[in-house]
């Protein structure tokens, strides 16, 4: 089964590069069978497109035990991306990084899943220094080492629905779909702490803070 990726029709270059020929340019051709279980090139290159971080971790999960070899993994497919020899599919927004915002009290992270998932299908565990968010069983973004500490029980996460979306004239790619959020609310452990980041370890270091927004003007 195709991990990580919608069945959706990829966008291929008129001459795409195959998984095989791939691995044989960058002398991994023992990796196939690993890879190939996983989906094919345009399924990895819009893991890769979507979340760098994930994607190492992912091909570590899979049995690619060297970071040499997944480094160069990463590094090849990103370059025949940039070349336009790899098609890509619009990938799971869950594996997307989430972006995150802080208040003296709390931080609140925001996920992106697919419009229309139950609520029964996201799994969401809090610790004092870690937080866990699957998806239909697969690992999100969201997952890892807190950089601080938080309040396990005053943690909480509801589901943000998509507005309905308007008729198009034309058929939306997979990636202009709208998305629902899961949006979590952390309490800090220690108000008034600043947190450098959301996540310390974890496929969560990807995560992107948003900007505040910049204070309104005076009055001149």
């Amino acid at each position: 089964a195709v991990v990580g990726c919608l069945s959706a029709r990829p966008d291929m270059p008129s001459e795409s590069l195959a998984l095989g020929s791939f691995l044989k340019e960058e002398d991994l051709v023992h990796l196939h069978d690993v890879l190939e279980s996983h989906g094919g090139l345009a399924e990895l290159a819009s893991m890769l497109s979507a979340n760098r971080v994930l994607f190492l971790a992912r091909l570590k999960e899979w049995g690619v035990s060297r970071l040499v070899e997944r480094q160069r993994v990463a590094n090849g497919l990103a370059r025949a991306i940039k070349a336009g020899r790899v098609g890509t599919v619009a990938a799971t927004p869950h594996l997307a990084p989430c972006t995150w915002t802080q208040t003296d009290d709390c931080l609140v992270a925001r996920l992106a899943i697919p419009a229309g998932t139950p609520s029964s299908a996201v799994a969401v565990s809090f610790e004092v220094n870690a937080m866990d968010i699957r998806v239909h069983g697969e690992a999100s973004s969201m997952c890892g080492r807190l950089h601080g500490v938080v309040k396990p029980s005053d943690c909480t996460w509801e589901l943000e629905r998509a507005p309905p979306a308007e008729p198009a004239m034309f058929e939306l790619r997979a990636d202009q779909q709208p998305h629902d959020e899961v949006v979590v609310t952390l309490a800090k452990g220690k108000a008034g702490a600043e947190w450098g980041g959301l996540f310390a370890s974890g496929v969560g270091m990807s995560s992107k803070r948003e900007k505040p927004p910049p204070p309104p003007e005076k009055p001149k």
